[in-house]
């Protein structure tokens, strides 16, 4: 009886996660994106615009999926991969992954592709000023990057699906809201999408995931601002 309960119960919950999919990140892409944000308020350029961007992501990928988790699937958020998880293998994944972002970021910085698209706020290239605050609400986007894709997704499907196919479910998504990116960075998010995948459930922790996606972010930034 009790397997009974709990294998309806995670057909609820991968249905649910499967329709929340396509309909948050639709509701992101349109509506929250810089764009909408200062064709909404008519100030374009501004880094307002960025950091509603950030926000958008932490509120609709980050928090809402981790209060359907905890308060909807009745789950502990460290099975979101919001816990510890293997303190261990999180600092050797850590502690490899920052010099490989490091490296990666500083050759894309030579790109002219990405040259055109970061930082995105473009007005940091001329005045720094803003530049830490900035960082800071940087990383509250990959929290709500690494919570959707890599929590949220990630492990909510793989008690139905194995880890396997959960990596490979998590990356398709992921890889397509790149579109419109340099398509070096298009392809490298399968890569990515794969790998974090492993690496996460690796450590049962999206966190060196996180520390290592947002020093990529920032390093490329300041490549391109100080190069």
């Amino acid at each position: 009886m009790r397997s009974e309960t709990n294998e309806n119960h995670n057909k609820i919950k991968t249905i649910l996660i499967l329709i929340y999919v396509p309909v948050v990140l639709t509701i992101f892409i349109y509506y929250g994106s810089a764009n909408f944000y200062n064709n909404l308020t008519g100030m374009p350029n501004l880094a307002d615009g960025r950091y509603y961007y950030f926000l958008s992501s932490f509120i609709l990928l980050g928090l809402i999926p981790a209060l359907i988790w905890f308060l909807g699937f009745k789950q502990k958020l460290s099975g979101l991969g919001l816990g510890i998880g293997n303190l261990k293998r999180s600092l050797v994944f850590t502690a490899i992954g920052l010099p490989v972002m490091a490296i990666l970021a500083y050759f894309s910085s030579n790109d002219p592709a990405f040259q055109m698209e970061y930082p995105l706020f473009r007005g940091l290239i001329i005045d720094q000023g803003n530049i830490i605050s900035y960082i800071l609400m940087y990383g509250l986007y990959y929290v709500g990057w690494e919570v959707f894709f890599r929590g949220f997704m990630l492990f909510g499907l793989k008690d139905k699906f194995g880890d396997t196919y959960s990596i490979l479910i998590q990356t398709i998504p992921s890889c397509l809201v790149h579109i419109g990116k340099p398509d070096a960075e298009i392809f490298s998010s399968i890569i990515a999408g794969i790998a974090f995948g492993w690496i996460v459930l690796r450590c049962r922790s999206i966190w060196p995931i996180f520390i290592c996606h947002w020093a990529l972010g920032v390093f490329l930034d300041l490549f391109i601002i100080y190069g």
